[in-house]
């Protein structure tokens, strides 16, 4: 991280505007060890029945992770509710350069992920990806992991090979969509692939 330094109030005061309920969270501040990969601020909080805790970079003050517990109600809002939260919470983070590619559930919370994508090629980049944890009675985010976004792969340039898909798979498979995505081979290098979706009839005997 080339940004330059930010201090503990900095950080708090960006916590506060990112997540306006905790404006009034008594607050404790402290730094991260020697040895943490990027130097971070964490800030415990507790405001009525949430407690918590957020980390912050020291330089340029990325939100690193966020992490609340408080008890779920019974209501519950449905998945195309919660992904519309979801994406307009990302973006209010300042993550514009994002999609959204997994949902997962429990009980209690939503489990999604949101990856980054390549602007030169529009390619889904699995490696970039940031955690997110929404409640399920409201859609309050809970919880936030952006350390492999943060770390950003170095991509390096690769030339695509134009496939015939009816020439490729069989006359029963359909084509439902094709994109391009990177995804680690087994040197733990960026490798640029197609990422397909496929339909296949089948019979019942």
């Amino acid at each position: 991280i080339e940004d330059k330094p930010v201090t503990d109030k900095q950080v708090v005061a960006q916590m506060k505007e990112m997540f306006p309920i905790l404006k009034g969270a008594k607050l404790v501040t402290s730094s991260s060890k020697p040895d943490a990969p990027y130097p971070f601020f964490h800030v415990q909080f507790h405001e009525g029945v949430r407690i918590g805790y957020a980390d912050y970079t020291k330089k340029g003050g990325h939100l690193l992770s966020l992490l609340i517990e408080r008890p779920i109600g019974k209501d519950r809002i449905t998945q195309a509710q919660m992904k519309q939260k979801a994406e307009k919470a990302i973006k209010s983070f300042g993550f514009d350069d994002v999609e959204l590619v997994e949902i997962r559930e429990n009980h209690l919370v939503w489990h999604v992920v949101f990856v980054r994508i390549n602007p030169t090629n529009n390619a889904r980049i699995y490696a970039d990806g940031i955690q997110m944890k929404l409640a399920k009675d409201d859609g309050e985010v809970l919880g936030i992991n952006t350390m492999e976004y943060i770390q950003k792969e170095t991509l390096p340039e690769q030339k695509t090979v134009t496939i015939d898909w009816k020439e490729f798979f069989t006359d029963q498979v359909t084509l439902e969509n094709e994109r391009l995505a990177y995804t680690e081979n087994e040197q733990l290098q960026q490798r640029l692939c197609y990422e397909v979706l496929l339909l296949k009839e089948t019979k019942d005997e």
